[in-house]
């Protein structure tokens, strides 16, 4: 990544060079730097886009989505029956009828 950064710095700097005499009809080729500049914007972000795909985990916030599930799971551990305000009906497979209240 470094590398293709380092190749694209030179390479944006030699590229007036190479587009001197393609723009040459332009007054004093002034019609170079908004195209040195396009290319460079596109060029650089494609760039720092594939750095961002190549290493996702450094611009999520990863500890904030681990204590927030690590939250999410001691809350959902600490529950008790009918905390959600639910009655609980207990039962027996023998007898089948239902029974509200706590299990024996």
């Amino acid at each position: 990544s470094r590398q293709t950064a380092r190749f694209l710095f030179f390479w944006l700097l030699m590229l007036p060079l190479g587009l001197w005499g393609p723009l040459g009809n332009s007054w004093n080729h002034v019609a170079l730097l908004p195209t040195i500049w396009v290319l460079a914007t596109f060029l650089f972000g494609i760039e720092e886009l594939g750095t961002q795909l190549e290493e996702p985990f450094t611009i999520l916030p990863m500890q904030a989505f681990c204590d927030k599930i690590y939250n999410w799971c001691t809350e959902i551990v600490g529950f008790k029956p009918g905390d959600n305000g639910m009655p609980v009906y207990y039962y027996d497979n023998y007898n089948l009828e239902l029974s509200e209240g706590v299990a024996s």
